[in-house]
């Protein structure tokens, strides 16, 4: 009777102790569960601004600059200044580039028409700029001062790219487009037809459009001075 009554005791034991690791695991797993609840519901800020791209992006004065990036044309010393603009502004924006390294520096300036506006592409209607930075290559950064509409204190590093990646080798250019679109208005009014034809050529748009962003250029710089 000893015997069985010790076994007795020793299985209701048994049977408390599987109870109370059941109602452990219940316990362990209604919390992982409303901790997994709580990262699922939960909002993860950040007051960094970054872009999800290769590129790097700007914004001020309602003028946002996306995605830039620079793609190294077949000489490998110039190179394609690729992005969208955002303007929200109402009118054309002003905007400058100006770009430093060790090897080389360069500046850029041009019109960021009202609404969205994608540059870079040769295929389409919009203007190719174009950068000359002689010894620097694809694969390094350079360090670029954005004003946009007379507001500067803007500066990121832009990344140096080329036609490796197959996303990209619609942005490279042939040697010499774009190398003349920095003739002002004047200039252009004192050329001749042929030159003019030759420096659009250059500039890789038809006449009429390298005439017209010329135009656009200089009224913009009309009224910021």
């Amino acid at each position: 009777m000893l015997r069985a009554r010790t076994f007795q005791f020793i299985h209701g034991s048994e049977a408390l102790l599987k109870n109370r690791i059941a109602a452990s695991l219940a316990l362990a797993a209604a919390l992982t569960l409303g901790m997994s609840g709580c990262s699922l519901i939960a909002h993860n800020a950040t007051g960094v601004e970054y872009a999800p791209s290769d590129g790097v992006q700007v914004t001020s004065e309602g003028v946002a600059l996306r995605n830039i990036i620079l793609v190294a044309d077949e000489t490998g010393e110039n190179f394609n200044l690729v992005f969208t603009a955002v303007n929200n502004t109402g009118a054309p924006a002003q905007v400058s580039l100006n770009m430093n390294s060790e090897g080389a520096d360069a500046s850029v300036e041009f019109v960021a028409p009202d609404g969205t506006t994608s540059f870079g592409n040769p295929a389409s209607d919009e203007e190719v700029i174009v950068a000359t930075l002689g010894g620097l290559q694809a694969g390094q950064t350079v360090k670029t001062y954005f004003t946009i509409n007379g507001t500067g204190d803007l500066v990121e590093y832009i990344p140096l790219l080329d036609g490796t990646l197959k996303e990209y080798q619609d942005y490279v250019l042939p040697a010499g487009v774009g190398q003349l679109g920095d003739i002002t208005a004047e200039q252009l009014a004192a050329m001749t037809e042929e030159e003019i034809e030759a420096a659009a050529e250059a500039a890789g748009e038809s006449v009429a459009e390298f005439t017209e962003r010329l135009s656009l250029q200089d009224s913009a710089t009309t009224k910021s001075d």
